[in-house]
C-alpha cells in the first residue's frame, strides 16, 4: 500500500496540524470521488454482464431458429415436388389413354 505524505509549503520536514488536516481533507474528497466512480463502474460492469448473458441466450435461440428454417425449407421442397410428380402422373396417364384410344381406332 502506498502512502502519500504532503510536503510542507515551507520546504521543511515538519508539517503543521493545519497542513495535515488540509491534506487529509483533500484525500478524503479524492477517496469519496473515487468511490463514486467505482460505483458507476460497477453498474456498467453489471449492465455489460447482463448484456453478455442476453447475447448467449439469443445466440441459442438463433441457432434453433436456423435449424427450424432448414426443416421448413426441406418441407417446402417436398411440397413443391408433390404437385410436379402428380402432374407428371396425370400427363403419363393421359398420353397412355390417348395412345390406347388411337391404337383401338387403328386396330379395329
Amino acid at each position: 500500500m502506498l502512502f502519500f505524505y504532503p510536503k510542507s509549503e515551507g520546504g521543511g520536514e515538519k508539517l503543521t496540524q493545519s497542513e495535515v488536516e488540509t491534506a487529509l481533507e483533500r484525500y478524503r474528497n479524492e477517496i469519496g470521488s473515487l468511490k463514486h466512480r467505482m460505483d458507476e463502474v460497477e453498474r456498467i460492469v453489471d449492465a455489460v454482464h447482463s448484456l453478455a448473458q442476453q447475447m448467449v441466450a439469443q445466440t441459442v435461440e438463433i441457432k434453433h431458429l436456423g435449424q427450424a428454417v432448414g426443416e421448413v425449407k426441406k418441407d417446402v421442397a417436398e411440397l413443391k415436388e408433390k404437385p410436379g410428380s402428380r402432374w407428371e402422373s396425370l400427363i403419363t396417364g393421359l398420353i397412355g389413354a390417348a395412345a390406347g384410344a388411337i391404337g383401338a381406332i387403328f386396330f379395329r
